[in-house]
Protein backbone atom coordinates (compact mmCIF):
# COMPACT_ATOMS: atom_id res chain seq x y z
CA UNK A 1 0.00 0.00 0.00
CA UNK A 2 1.04 3.06 -0.74
CA UNK A 3 1.84 6.23 1.32
CA UNK A 4 -0.81 8.76 2.52
CA UNK A 5 1.24 11.59 0.23
CA UNK A 6 0.98 9.72 -2.71
CA UNK A 7 -1.80 10.90 -5.20
CA UNK A 8 -2.02 8.86 -9.16
CA UNK A 9 -3.56 11.50 -11.59
CA UNK A 10 -5.52 9.93 -14.20
CA UNK A 11 -4.69 12.02 -17.19
CA UNK A 12 -1.82 14.41 -17.86
CA UNK A 13 -3.90 17.17 -20.15
CA UNK A 14 -4.88 20.27 -18.85
CA UNK A 15 -6.88 19.25 -15.88
CA UNK A 16 -4.72 16.83 -14.96
CA UNK A 17 -1.46 18.72 -15.12
CA UNK A 18 -3.05 21.31 -13.53
CA UNK A 19 -4.13 19.27 -10.73
CA UNK A 20 -0.90 17.28 -10.42
CA UNK A 21 1.09 20.81 -9.86
CA UNK A 22 -1.29 21.91 -6.81
CA UNK A 23 -0.83 18.58 -4.91
CA UNK A 24 2.82 18.37 -5.53
CA UNK A 25 3.08 22.55 -3.94
CA UNK A 26 0.62 20.64 -1.49
CA UNK A 27 2.95 18.13 -0.83
CA UNK A 28 1.99 15.07 -2.77
CA UNK A 29 3.74 12.90 -4.71
CA UNK A 30 1.81 12.60 -7.88
CA UNK A 31 2.09 9.65 -10.02
CA UNK A 32 0.62 10.82 -13.79
CA UNK A 33 -1.09 8.15 -15.65
CA UNK A 34 -1.44 8.58 -19.32
CA UNK A 35 -1.77 6.55 -22.53
CA UNK A 36 0.22 8.68 -24.51
CA UNK A 37 3.96 8.16 -24.40
CA UNK A 38 5.10 11.50 -25.49
CA UNK A 39 2.91 13.25 -22.85
CA UNK A 40 4.80 10.60 -20.50
CA UNK A 41 8.04 11.48 -21.80
CA UNK A 42 7.34 15.18 -21.29
CA UNK A 43 6.41 15.20 -17.54
CA UNK A 44 9.66 12.81 -17.23
CA UNK A 45 12.20 14.62 -18.79
CA UNK A 46 11.83 17.89 -16.68
CA UNK A 47 11.99 19.71 -19.49
CA UNK A 48 9.46 22.35 -20.22
CA UNK A 49 6.01 20.94 -19.42
CA UNK A 50 3.64 20.17 -22.38
CA UNK A 51 1.19 22.61 -21.25
CA UNK A 52 2.21 26.06 -20.83
CA UNK A 53 -0.53 27.49 -18.54
CA UNK A 54 0.38 30.24 -16.36
CA UNK A 55 0.42 27.79 -13.49
CA UNK A 56 1.71 25.27 -14.91
CA UNK A 57 4.96 27.09 -16.26
CA UNK A 58 5.17 29.21 -13.06
CA UNK A 59 5.51 25.94 -10.52
CA UNK A 60 6.84 23.44 -12.87
CA UNK A 61 10.72 24.28 -11.49
CA UNK A 62 9.36 23.93 -8.00
CA UNK A 63 7.38 20.77 -8.22
CA UNK A 64 8.98 18.66 -11.15
CA UNK A 65 11.10 16.49 -8.61
CA UNK A 66 7.24 15.48 -6.99
CA UNK A 67 5.55 14.83 -10.20
CA UNK A 68 6.36 11.59 -12.65
CA UNK A 69 4.38 9.82 -14.85
CA UNK A 70 3.61 6.51 -16.35
CA UNK A 71 1.60 4.43 -18.91
CA UNK A 72 1.08 1.38 -16.73
CA UNK A 73 -1.86 1.68 -13.89
CA UNK A 74 0.23 -1.01 -12.01
CA UNK A 75 2.47 1.49 -11.12
CA UNK A 76 0.01 3.30 -8.82
CA UNK A 77 -1.65 0.28 -7.43
CA UNK A 78 -2.80 0.70 -3.88
CA UNK A 79 -2.89 4.37 -3.75
CA UNK A 80 -5.01 6.72 -1.32
CA UNK A 81 -6.11 8.89 -3.52
CA UNK A 82 -6.75 9.29 -7.42
CA UNK A 83 -7.87 12.00 -9.28
CA UNK A 84 -9.31 10.87 -12.76
CA UNK A 85 -8.94 13.89 -15.36
CA UNK A 86 -9.66 12.14 -19.03
CA UNK A 87 -11.82 13.84 -21.58
CA UNK A 88 -14.68 13.15 -22.74
CA UNK A 89 -14.58 14.99 -26.00
CA UNK A 90 -17.57 15.63 -28.63
CA UNK A 91 -17.99 13.07 -31.45
CA UNK A 92 -19.73 15.69 -34.37
CA UNK A 93 -19.22 19.11 -35.03
CA UNK A 94 -20.42 21.65 -37.59
CA UNK A 95 -23.04 20.15 -40.27
CA UNK A 96 -22.82 16.59 -39.12
CA UNK A 97 -23.87 18.00 -35.92
CA UNK A 98 -26.52 19.81 -36.92
CA UNK A 99 -28.30 17.36 -39.10
CA UNK A 100 -28.06 14.86 -35.75
CA UNK A 101 -30.01 17.96 -33.74
CA UNK A 102 -32.72 17.14 -36.10
CA UNK A 103 -32.41 13.33 -36.06
CA UNK A 104 -34.83 11.77 -33.40
CA UNK A 105 -33.07 8.43 -33.24
CA UNK A 106 -30.10 9.46 -30.70
CA UNK A 107 -28.18 9.09 -28.00
CA UNK A 108 -25.89 10.38 -25.61
CA UNK A 109 -23.43 8.23 -27.16
CA UNK A 110 -23.77 9.45 -30.36
CA UNK A 111 -22.61 12.78 -29.64
CA UNK A 112 -19.59 12.43 -26.75
CA UNK A 113 -17.37 9.48 -26.59
CA UNK A 114 -17.00 8.08 -23.05
CA UNK A 115 -14.53 5.57 -24.29
CA UNK A 116 -11.57 7.27 -22.16
CA UNK A 117 -13.27 7.46 -19.29
CA UNK A 118 -14.43 3.99 -19.34
CA UNK A 119 -11.26 2.29 -20.01
CA UNK A 120 -9.94 4.36 -17.35
CA UNK A 121 -12.35 2.88 -14.69
CA UNK A 122 -11.46 -0.77 -16.41
CA UNK A 123 -8.25 -0.30 -15.23
CA UNK A 124 -8.28 1.69 -11.88
CA UNK A 125 -10.72 -1.97 -11.07
CA UNK A 126 -7.68 -3.55 -11.26
CA UNK A 127 -5.63 -1.24 -9.17
CA UNK A 128 -7.86 0.29 -6.59
CA UNK A 129 -7.72 -1.26 -2.89
CA UNK A 130 -9.72 -1.25 0.05
CA UNK A 131 -9.77 2.75 1.35
CA UNK A 132 -9.43 4.11 -2.01
CA UNK A 133 -11.06 7.46 -2.55
CA UNK A 134 -11.35 8.08 -6.73
CA UNK A 135 -12.13 11.57 -7.25
CA UNK A 136 -13.15 12.56 -10.55
CA UNK A 137 -13.11 15.92 -12.46
CA UNK A 138 -14.52 14.93 -15.64
CA UNK A 139 -17.49 16.57 -16.76
CA UNK A 140 -20.26 14.00 -17.01
CA UNK A 141 -24.03 13.95 -17.24
CA UNK A 142 -26.23 13.09 -13.83
CA UNK A 143 -25.06 9.65 -13.36
CA UNK A 144 -22.21 9.24 -15.28
CA UNK A 145 -19.72 8.92 -12.81
CA UNK A 146 -21.82 5.86 -11.58
CA UNK A 147 -22.51 4.56 -14.46
CA UNK A 148 -19.05 4.91 -16.60
CA UNK A 149 -16.85 5.18 -13.35
CA UNK A 150 -17.89 3.46 -10.48
CA UNK A 151 -19.87 0.75 -11.21
CA UNK A 152 -17.25 -0.61 -13.26
CA UNK A 153 -14.50 -0.37 -10.99
CA UNK A 154 -16.77 -2.32 -8.17
CA UNK A 155 -17.40 -4.98 -10.93
CA UNK A 156 -13.54 -5.43 -11.69
CA UNK A 157 -12.57 -4.75 -7.80
CA UNK A 158 -15.42 -6.70 -6.30
CA UNK A 159 -15.10 -4.05 -3.64
CA UNK A 160 -18.45 -1.75 -2.68
CA UNK A 161 -18.73 1.85 -3.11
CA UNK A 162 -18.93 3.45 0.15
CA UNK A 163 -17.34 0.53 1.66
CA UNK A 164 -14.53 -0.62 0.00
CA UNK A 165 -13.96 1.90 -1.86
CA UNK A 166 -15.26 5.79 -2.15
CA UNK A 167 -15.94 8.04 -4.99
CA UNK A 168 -16.74 12.11 -5.40
CA UNK A 169 -17.13 14.60 -8.22
CA UNK A 170 -15.75 18.16 -8.11
CA UNK A 171 -16.32 19.23 -11.94
CA UNK A 172 -12.98 21.67 -13.02
CA UNK A 173 -13.09 24.92 -13.27
CA UNK A 174 -10.23 25.91 -15.34
CA UNK A 175 -10.03 29.29 -17.39
CA UNK A 176 -7.09 28.36 -19.72
CA UNK A 177 -4.17 31.42 -19.48
CA UNK A 178 -5.88 33.12 -16.61
CA UNK A 179 -3.11 34.50 -14.18
CA UNK A 180 -5.71 35.41 -11.12
CA UNK A 181 -7.98 32.47 -11.11
CA UNK A 182 -6.24 28.96 -11.00
CA UNK A 183 -6.82 25.18 -9.86
CA UNK A 184 -5.61 26.48 -6.42
CA UNK A 185 -7.97 29.51 -6.01
CA UNK A 186 -11.11 28.85 -7.57
CA UNK A 187 -13.79 27.66 -5.48
CA UNK A 188 -15.12 24.27 -6.10
CA UNK A 189 -18.60 22.25 -6.39
CA UNK A 190 -17.94 18.70 -4.37
CA UNK A 191 -20.55 15.67 -4.65
CA UNK A 192 -20.71 12.51 -3.09
CA UNK A 193 -23.51 9.35 -3.34
CA UNK A 194 -22.93 8.43 0.42
CA UNK A 195 -21.27 9.87 3.61
CA UNK A 196 -18.98 7.98 4.00
CA UNK A 197 -17.60 9.22 0.26
CA UNK A 198 -18.35 12.72 1.31
CA UNK A 199 -16.17 12.73 4.47
CA UNK A 200 -13.42 11.10 2.65
CA UNK A 201 -13.60 13.76 -0.42
CA UNK A 202 -13.75 16.73 1.73
CA UNK A 203 -10.63 15.88 3.91
CA UNK A 204 -8.86 15.31 0.04
CA UNK A 205 -10.29 18.35 -1.37
CA UNK A 206 -10.21 20.90 2.02
CA UNK A 207 -7.47 19.74 4.16
CA UNK A 208 -5.07 17.98 1.67
CA UNK A 209 -5.46 20.20 -1.27
CA UNK A 210 -6.38 23.47 0.53
CA UNK A 211 -9.20 23.84 -1.99
CA UNK A 212 -12.32 25.99 -1.30
CA UNK A 213 -15.55 24.37 -1.39
CA UNK A 214 -18.10 26.65 -2.17
CA UNK A 215 -20.99 23.94 -2.35
CA UNK A 216 -21.36 20.52 -0.83
CA UNK A 217 -24.27 18.74 -2.43
CA UNK A 218 -25.65 15.39 -3.96
CA UNK A 219 -23.31 13.47 -6.83
CA UNK A 220 -25.85 14.10 -9.46
CA UNK A 221 -26.58 17.99 -8.52
CA UNK A 222 -22.00 18.68 -8.87
CA UNK A 223 -22.59 16.93 -12.64
CA UNK A 224 -25.67 18.96 -13.33
CA UNK A 225 -23.76 22.19 -11.97
CA UNK A 226 -21.11 21.95 -14.40
CA UNK A 227 -22.98 21.93 -17.43
CA UNK A 228 -25.89 24.07 -16.37
CA UNK A 229 -22.29 26.50 -16.09
CA UNK A 230 -21.50 26.64 -19.33
CA UNK A 231 -24.86 25.87 -20.92
CA UNK A 232 -26.30 29.06 -19.76
CA UNK A 233 -23.20 30.83 -20.79
CA UNK A 234 -23.61 28.81 -24.56
CA UNK A 235 -27.12 29.79 -24.45
CA UNK A 236 -26.58 33.44 -24.16
CA UNK A 237 -23.66 33.88 -26.30
CA UNK A 238 -25.66 32.18 -29.23
CA UNK A 239 -28.44 34.49 -28.33
CA UNK A 240 -26.10 37.81 -28.76
CA UNK A 241 -24.60 36.36 -32.15
CA UNK A 242 -28.10 35.47 -33.53
CA UNK A 243 -29.34 39.03 -32.46
CA UNK A 244 -25.78 40.43 -33.95
CA UNK A 245 -26.87 38.68 -37.33
CA UNK A 246 -30.35 40.08 -37.23
CA UNK A 247 -28.64 43.80 -37.07
CA UNK A 248 -26.34 42.92 -40.13
CA UNK A 249 -28.92 41.96 -42.10
CA UNK A 250 -30.91 44.90 -40.89
CA UNK A 251 -28.38 47.32 -41.39
CA UNK A 252 -27.36 48.42 -38.37
CA UNK A 253 -24.45 48.78 -36.12
CA UNK A 254 -24.50 46.17 -34.04
CA UNK A 255 -21.61 46.74 -31.83
CA UNK A 256 -23.43 50.41 -30.98
CA UNK A 257 -26.32 49.23 -29.74
CA UNK A 258 -24.63 46.79 -27.43
CA UNK A 259 -22.10 49.56 -26.19
CA UNK A 260 -25.90 51.57 -25.80
CA UNK A 261 -27.83 48.62 -23.35
CA UNK A 262 -24.52 48.09 -21.82
CA UNK A 263 -24.84 51.78 -19.99
CA UNK A 264 -27.40 50.25 -18.08
CA UNK A 265 -25.85 49.42 -14.75
CA UNK A 266 -28.19 46.65 -13.64
CA UNK A 267 -30.07 43.51 -15.03
CA UNK A 268 -28.09 43.39 -18.39
CA UNK A 269 -25.12 41.18 -19.16
CA UNK A 270 -23.25 42.47 -22.05
CA UNK A 271 -22.33 39.15 -24.27
CA UNK A 272 -20.53 39.33 -27.19
CA UNK A 273 -21.04 37.91 -30.11
CA UNK A 274 -19.21 35.07 -31.11
CA UNK A 275 -18.86 30.75 -31.81
CA UNK A 276 -18.57 29.14 -28.33
CA UNK A 277 -16.57 26.65 -28.98
CA UNK A 278 -13.20 26.33 -26.76
CA UNK A 279 -12.87 23.07 -24.28
CA UNK A 280 -16.10 23.50 -22.63
CA UNK A 281 -19.51 25.33 -23.39
CA UNK A 282 -20.42 23.68 -27.06
CA UNK A 283 -19.65 20.63 -25.29
CA UNK A 284 -21.29 20.66 -22.23
CA UNK A 285 -24.37 21.94 -23.70
CA UNK A 286 -24.75 19.48 -26.32
CA UNK A 287 -24.06 16.76 -23.27
CA UNK A 288 -26.81 18.32 -21.43
CA UNK A 289 -29.19 18.24 -24.10
CA UNK A 290 -28.07 14.63 -25.20
CA UNK A 291 -28.95 13.87 -21.71
CA UNK A 292 -32.10 15.28 -21.15
CA UNK A 293 -33.50 13.23 -24.44
CA UNK A 294 -32.31 9.82 -23.45
CA UNK A 295 -34.03 10.58 -19.84
CA UNK A 296 -36.91 11.69 -21.71
CA UNK A 297 -36.81 14.67 -19.41
CA UNK A 298 -37.50 17.47 -22.13
CA UNK A 299 -38.86 20.76 -21.24
CA UNK A 300 -39.47 23.89 -23.04
CA UNK A 301 -36.01 24.41 -22.69
CA UNK A 302 -34.60 21.56 -24.21
CA UNK A 303 -35.81 23.23 -27.64
CA UNK A 304 -33.99 26.01 -26.69
CA UNK A 305 -30.50 24.14 -26.12
CA UNK A 306 -30.96 22.63 -29.49
CA UNK A 307 -32.03 25.74 -30.63
CA UNK A 308 -29.31 27.29 -29.28
CA UNK A 309 -26.45 24.80 -30.35
CA UNK A 310 -27.62 25.02 -33.77
CA UNK A 311 -27.47 28.81 -33.65
CA UNK A 312 -23.58 28.63 -32.28
CA UNK A 313 -23.00 26.51 -35.56
CA UNK A 314 -24.85 28.75 -37.59
CA UNK A 315 -22.92 31.57 -36.70
CA UNK A 316 -19.75 30.62 -37.64
CA UNK A 317 -20.52 29.79 -41.16
CA UNK A 318 -22.63 33.21 -41.14
CA UNK A 319 -19.23 35.03 -40.22
CA UNK A 320 -17.41 32.88 -43.21
CA UNK A 321 -19.98 34.22 -45.70
CA UNK A 322 -19.03 37.56 -44.84
CA UNK A 323 -15.84 37.10 -45.29
CA UNK A 324 -16.28 35.33 -48.16
CA UNK A 325 -18.23 38.14 -49.64
CA UNK A 326 -15.91 40.96 -48.52
CA UNK A 327 -12.89 38.83 -50.08
CA UNK A 328 -14.86 38.69 -53.20
CA UNK A 329 -15.64 42.09 -53.63
CA UNK A 330 -12.19 42.94 -53.07
CA UNK A 331 -10.35 40.56 -55.25
CA UNK A 332 -8.67 38.41 -52.79
CA UNK A 333 -8.10 35.24 -53.12
CA UNK A 334 -5.11 34.49 -50.66
CA UNK A 335 -6.17 35.08 -47.02
CA UNK A 336 -3.61 34.67 -43.97
CA UNK A 337 -5.07 33.88 -40.37
CA UNK A 338 -2.56 35.44 -37.78
CA UNK A 339 -3.73 34.06 -34.46
CA UNK A 340 -4.94 30.30 -34.02
CA UNK A 341 -5.72 30.60 -30.00
CA UNK A 342 -9.78 28.99 -29.28
CA UNK A 343 -9.71 32.83 -27.81
CA UNK A 344 -8.21 35.91 -29.51
CA UNK A 345 -3.95 36.13 -28.68
CA UNK A 346 -4.00 32.95 -26.42
CA UNK A 347 -2.03 30.45 -26.87
CA UNK A 348 -3.93 27.66 -26.61
CA UNK A 349 -5.21 25.95 -29.71
CA UNK A 350 -7.14 23.21 -27.89
CA UNK A 351 -8.53 20.90 -30.95
CA UNK A 352 -9.02 21.68 -35.07
CA UNK A 353 -13.08 20.98 -34.33
CA UNK A 354 -13.58 23.32 -31.19
CA UNK A 355 -10.95 26.02 -32.81
CA UNK A 356 -13.05 29.18 -34.07
CA UNK A 357 -10.10 30.16 -36.67
CA UNK A 358 -9.35 27.09 -37.73
CA UNK A 359 -12.95 26.04 -38.12
CA UNK A 360 -13.29 29.49 -40.62
CA UNK A 361 -10.31 28.04 -42.17
CA UNK A 362 -11.59 25.32 -43.21
CA UNK A 363 -15.03 26.66 -44.20
CA UNK A 364 -13.30 29.34 -46.46
CA UNK A 365 -10.89 26.33 -48.18
CA UNK A 366 -14.23 24.79 -49.25
CA UNK A 367 -15.48 28.39 -50.86
CA UNK A 368 -12.49 27.82 -53.17
CA UNK A 369 -10.24 30.82 -51.48
CA UNK A 370 -6.42 29.91 -50.70
CA UNK A 371 -5.79 29.86 -46.77
CA UNK A 372 -3.49 29.58 -44.48
CA UNK A 373 -2.11 30.10 -40.86
CA UNK A 374 0.62 31.99 -38.84
CA UNK A 375 1.00 31.69 -34.45
CA UNK A 376 4.38 32.16 -33.73
CA UNK A 377 3.06 30.28 -30.35
CA UNK A 378 1.10 27.85 -32.12
CA UNK A 379 4.25 26.45 -34.78
CA UNK A 380 3.30 23.19 -35.60
CA UNK A 381 -0.11 24.84 -36.90
CA UNK A 382 1.90 27.66 -38.72
CA UNK A 383 2.39 27.40 -42.50
CA UNK A 384 5.06 29.62 -42.09
CA UNK A 385 8.22 30.52 -40.27
CA UNK A 386 7.60 34.39 -39.48
CA UNK A 387 4.73 36.76 -39.78
CA UNK A 388 6.79 38.58 -42.65
CA UNK A 389 7.20 35.53 -44.43
CA UNK A 390 3.22 34.79 -44.45
CA UNK A 391 2.72 38.71 -45.06
CA UNK A 392 4.22 38.78 -48.50
CA UNK A 393 2.34 35.44 -49.27
CA UNK A 394 -1.02 36.88 -47.90
CA UNK A 395 -3.92 39.13 -50.20
CA UNK A 396 -5.60 40.03 -47.26
CA UNK A 397 -4.72 39.16 -43.03
CA UNK A 398 -7.58 38.36 -40.80
CA UNK A 399 -6.11 39.00 -37.13
CA UNK A 400 -7.07 37.22 -34.25
CA UNK A 401 -6.16 38.92 -31.35
CA UNK A 402 -3.11 39.85 -33.22
CA UNK A 403 -1.97 42.50 -35.85
CA UNK A 404 -4.35 42.10 -39.39
CA UNK A 405 -5.80 43.83 -41.96
CA UNK A 406 -9.69 42.83 -40.86
CA UNK A 407 -10.08 42.20 -37.05
CA UNK A 408 -12.07 39.15 -36.42
CA UNK A 409 -13.31 39.97 -33.86
CA UNK A 410 -15.51 42.29 -35.66
CA UNK A 411 -16.92 40.00 -38.02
Amino acid sequence: MSQHRDLAVIGGGFVGLNTAVHAALRGFNVTVVDIKEDVVSRINSGGEPHIRDPYIVDNWGSVKGRVRATSSYWEVKGFKYYVVAVNTPMKVYGRALLEMLESSNRSIDDFIDFKPLEAAARSLGEVVERGSLIASEVTIYPGGTIERLSRPIENISKLTLGEGFFIAHSPERINPGDRVWNVSNIPRVLGAPDKASLEKSLEFYSEKLGVKIAKVTGLVEAEYSKLLENSQRLVNIALTSSLKVAGDRGGLNYVEALEGASTKPFGFQPYKPGYAGGPCLLKDTVMLYAWMIDKNVETPFTKILRDAIAANELYLIHVASKIAAKARDSGYKRILFHGLGYKPGSPYFISEDLNYPWRLMMELKSRGFEVKSYDPEIPWKSDFKNYSEARNWADIVIGWGREGDWRLETF
